[in-house]
């Protein structure tokens, strides 16, 4: 094992006496895993259909793994570890977090592994352009999945958007792939995928699909501070000519990029964008980023909310006009659900499961559960 953790070299530093420690309690509890695969572990939760959450492990002082509602999860992916130029698998600070993979599993819950994230992601182009680098952070992030009991790893490369990156990211892929199908048990593999194809025409998907088990699209941010006119955050469907695309386009355009329904996953934001101008499609000239349970607080203070009957997503206005907050609620969610069992995908992915806390409650996350109940 040669991890990074804190983008430093792991020397027998105080920091780095911790980690062996944290790698010795690991080892006990991969030893208790171990166990309960033998026949102990509960099954997965009761639900029909598959519920990636993303954990932030950097907030985990205000969201801990106890705060975690697993009943309504399949899967939830540990965000972000990354790779370095070099090829070595970094860990940030407070990412190792074994009571969190203990409890999932306890829970029936599988853990898996997120590499990457906006932002983490400068280590993947030269670490998948060269082979023995590519070799060597594959074995590191098996290494690290047997040392702490992780269930799989996702891949959240955003994005390759060359010829040489698509050529790369096929290799780096395939290769993971068969090294964690060799472990005992084998691991999982999923990919959180761009909506469109602006960045998907730089995925093989038609070629990779096999070596996945999941594909999740995130199906949020079709307007933010990046567009030149409001819009929904994350609608259902695109109306009023507006090009920016939607959780039923992106849906489209995975099944014509030959993603199979039983691994296809669309994507539920737990958050919402603000816009200063009163209408959507409008001009405006700053967007913000707001959770859910923000969001909550705009409402509770006498903030109208609307629903677009065409997008099926709601949106807030402020008392007087001049902003507006696009985001995701209990109505939105469930119809978002009930668009994944009519087309029959396989399940959703949701960014992130701290964000929807409102009131003690994980409202949207209870949304889901609902509507994935085995009947």
């Amino acid at each position: 094992m040669a991890y990074i953790e804190n983008s430093k070299p792991m020397k027998r530093t105080p920091t780095a006496i911790v980690l062996l420690i944290l790698l010795g309690m690991a080892r006990v509890f991969g030893a208790q895993a171990v166990r309960t695969r033998a026949g102990v572990r509960p099954p997965l939760p009761q639900l029909d259909h598959v519920v990636i959450g993303y954990f932030p492990s950097w907030n985990r002082a205000a969201f801990d793994h106890t705060m975690i509602a697993y009943d309504s999860l399949t899967h939830i992916a540990v965000s972000f570890a990354m790779p370095d130029a070099k090829g070595n698998l970094v860990l940030p600070q407070d990412f190792v977090y074994p009571a969190l993979n203990q409890t999932a599993h306890l829970h029936g819950v599988k853990v898996l592994m997120s590499l990457g994230g906006w932002g983490n992601c400068a280590g993947f182009t030269p670490m998948a352009a060269d082979s023995a680098k590519r070799a060597k952070f594959i074995g590191q992030v098996a290494d690290f999945c047997r040392d702490y009991d992780y269930d799989g790893v996702d891949i959240d490369w955003e994005f390759p958007e060359t010829a040489a990156e698509r050529t790369n990211f096929t290799q780096l892929i395939k290769g993971l792939a068969v090294a964690l199908k060799a472990m005992t048990p084998p691991r999982l593999l999923t990919m959180a995928a761009s909506s469109g194809d602006y960045y998907g025409r730089w995925i093989e998907f038609e070629t990779l699909h096999p070596y996945f088990d999941f594909v999740g699209f995130m199906t949020y941010d079709f307007h933010g501070p990046w567009t030149d006119h409001s819009g929904h955050n994350a609608p259902l469907f695109s109306c009023d000519g507006d090009e920016c695309g939607s959780m039923n386009d992106t849906f489209l355009y995975a099944r014509s990029r030959g993603i199979p329904l039983g691994k296809l996953l669309l994507g539920v934001p737990f958050y919402g964008r603000s816009f200063d101008t009163g209408y959507l499609y409008d001009r405006f000239r700053d967007s913000r980023y707001y959770p859910f349970y923000e969001v909550m607080t705009f409402r509770a203070a006498g903030w109208p909310s609307f629903w677009d009957r065409c997008a099926k997503v709601p949106y807030l206005r402020k008392p007087g006009g001049g902003e507006i907050i696009s985001y995701d609620d209990v109505s939105s969610v469930w119809r978002k659900c009930l668009y994944i069992k009519e087309k029959g995908s396989a399940g959703l992915i949701v960014w992130e499961i701290s964000l929807d806390r409102w009131q003690g409650q994980s409202v949207l996350l209870e949304v889901i559960r609902n509507s994935f109940l085995k009947k």
